[in-house]
């Protein structure tokens, strides 16, 4: 037994450091190029060169994705000598310095991205059960065009996709466990709260509760079934809010000067400032009154989606499963060829999440109209558990009136990918329990065309020169709106 259990924490681990290598690849390597400023760096850097300099700024999303970034040059630390100091009064760097290197802001975004990589495969074991089934449907996360190239930049996604993760794989832990302790919600609630202080968005999160709580509920009262809920619940909301106070409170700390920009910071502010009393928990009400408000001010100013404008990078959420509208975040010409950096989905991925939400939802209709037979209630519970929140989170999403872009499609389209792989078990449990070879290579038929459309799509995703012909061979449909440099 003992002999058993030691080969599979070993196989185990052998999946997860194959996971890493894959990862570390596609995800990290040359992370620092181009060595140029793309899409919403040149809002991020800004962002966390002011924690450098210790000037106070205000932003629409939470802290803890800019301290992260910053944290990335500070102990890299490759523009040493550099005059950054108009970094520190603006809000959108449009010059950079000559020569320089975007090895650290980088840094911890393309990690995270990287790191994810495990987590993804941590998740599908958990789901599954199955170590080499995890490993092979973790291309679903090593091989996503897009996602690497938003990891591979100084913006927020790749750092709140991993508290994600982490988030779920603690949640599905929690799950199949019989007794849930008060502190073991604490802590899912502190991983929530990471999440959700890179962007809000990561609130969706709060949904894992109710499931949590109501499968394999103990038969009690109504008084203490209540009891029970609202304890717990209190007990994640306390983790949540500690890293929600803590990170405002780093963040609140290090802005200790006012720069050039107020940010509409209210009187009482600017005195906590002019006096050097930003770190003073006294003080922390006011800051945190006015940050909120600017953030919600700063929403209230985005525009909205609209079809006619001329060169519109937003998209409706409707349209992102089908990889709509690639967003063109830089090219240059050099030689006859252009260079692109595309956010282009790898369609193998997204249109494969697109019939599993399709066959998940077909499922559930199934089983509660038509009574359809569960052949595994935990599996089919999670498939439930998904799909509701790949469809909360799209509903939300669909009566946001700003403009909105594909890479906020990420987070449903990783619910998707679990959706994929638990119907994968569902459907196939008794041929993966008899090992069937067959179902064995139909699955590495679909990884390798995984990789074939993530080698087809790799010169978008790494800034890889192209022709107008070879541009053309990848635009397979009108609607992603990929459009060449002639």
């Amino acid at each position: 037994m003992i002999r058993k259990l030691w080969s599979e924490q070993r196989e185990l681990l052998s999946y997860m450091l194959a996971v890493l290598i894959i990862a570390m690849s596609t995800y990290f390597v040359n992370y620092y190029n181009p060595s140029a400023v793309f899409w919403d760096e040149n809002y991020h850097i800004a962002s966390a060169q002011k924690y450098i300099g210790g000037v106070m700024y205000m932003e629409p999303h939470p802290p803890l994705g800019k301290l992260f970034i910053a944290l990335g040059e500070v102990l890299v630390n490759p523009n040493e000598g550099k005059d950054l100091a108009y970094f520190l009064s603006t809000d959108y760097i449009k010059t950079f310095p000559q020569g320089y290197s975007f090895a650290g802001v980088r840094l911890f975004p393309t990690l995270f991205g990287a790191l994810g990589g495990v987590l993804f495969f941590l998740i599908l074991y958990r789901l599954g059960r199955h170590s080499e089934y995890a490993f092979f449907f973790s291309s679903l996360y090593l091989f996503a065009n897009a996602f690497i190239l938003q990891s591979r930049s100084a913006m927020l996604e790749s750092t709140q996709m991993f508290f994600i993760f982490a988030a779920i794989l603690y949640f599905l832990i929690l799950f199949d466990k019989e007794q849930r302790k008060l502190c073991e919600h604490f802590i899912l609630g502190l991983l929530i709260g990471l999440a959700v202080m890179v962007k809000v968005n990561g609130l969706i999160l709060i949904l894992l509760y109710p499931f949590l709580h109501f499968y394999r509920q103990t038969p009690l009262s109504l008084a203490l079934h209540v009891k029970q809920f609202v304890l717990n619940g209190l007990a994640l909301v306390a983790g949540l809010g500690a890293v929600a106070v803590f990170i405002f409170y780093l963040h609140f700390a290090l802005g200790s000067t006012l720069g050039s920009n107020h940010y509409k910071a209210s009187q009482e502010y600017q005195t906590i400032l002019s006096e050097g009393k930003t770190a003073s928990p006294a003080n922390f009400g006011v800051m945190l009154r006015d940050n909120l408000v600017y953030m919600s001010d700063y929403s209230k100013g985005v525009p909205r989606y609209d079809a006619c404008k001329k060169g519109e990078n937003g998209s409706l959420a409707a349209t992102w499963p089908f990889g709509n509208k690639s967003i063109n975040y830089r090219w240059a010409k050099e030689n006859g060829k252009v260079s692109y950096l595309y956010l282009q989905a790898n369609p193998m991925i997204w249109f494969a999440v697109v019939l599993a939400m399709i066959t998940a939802f077909a499922l559930l209709l199934g089983r509660f109209i038509f009574g359809l037979h569960v052949s595994n209630q935990r599996l089919f519970y999670l498939i439930g558990i998904f799909s509701a929140m790949y469809a909360s989170y799209m509903i939300t999403m669909f009566n946001i009136e700003r403009v909105m872009y594909l890479y906020h499609y990420f987070i449903a389209l990783f619910f998707g990918t679990f959706v994929l792989y638990l119907l994968f078990h569902y459907i196939f449990e008794e041929a993966i329990r008899r090992d069937s070879k067959v179902l064995y290579w139909a699955v590495l038929i679909f990884v390798a065309e995984i990789l074939y459309c993530f080698y087809l799509f790799a010169p978008f995703t790494y800034y890889q020169p192209l022709d107008t012909m070879e541009f053309y061979r990848r635009v397979w449909f009108s609607f992603w709106k990929l459009e060449p440099v002639l």
